[in-house]
């Protein structure tokens, strides 16, 4: 296992950055703020999006919706490919590059509330959804 890895961290309203951070539990918490919880990124192969495992229960701030699966990122997100042992670890060039492509064209924007405007900014998502995925072809 990779003692440290490359991976992109994204807060709510800031721009992704690329960051190398110790490969472990702990670290990935402290980042997140609380448990975590791994799905796989949408339309990009071979990673993992980990997130807040009770982002939405703690009311964090919204960050970039999925339209993919219909749900948006609350707090702050972590981006990590894995090995056949699913194991975390560093993402490579490509990886970086679509997956900052994606989240760039889902975020939320500074003063945009999830909470209250979640079925506008949803609709609003699943419109640009279309386009995304056409561009991506």
């Amino acid at each position: 296992m990779e003692k440290t890895i490359k991976v992109l961290i994204k807060e709510p309203y800031k721009e992704p950055i690329v960051k190398e951070i110790d490969n472990n539990l702990k670290s990935l918490q402290n980042i997140v703020g609380g448990y975590i919880e791994c799905v796989p990124f949408p339309k990009v192969k071979g990673i993992d999006l980990i997130v807040n495992e009770e982002g939405k229960l703690d009311q964090l701030e919204g960050n970039f919706f999925l339209p993919h699966y219909q749900d948006c990122v609350v707090g702050t997100a972590i981006v990590a490919s894995y090995n056949d042992d699913g194991e975390f670890t560093s993402l490579g060039e490509s990886q970086i590059k679509k997956a900052k492509e994606y989240i760039n064209y889902f975020k939320l924007e500074q003063g945009e509330n999830l909470y209250r405007d979640f079925n506008l900014l949803n609709i609003n998502a699943k419109l640009k959804m279309k386009s995304f995925d056409e561009e991506m072809v």
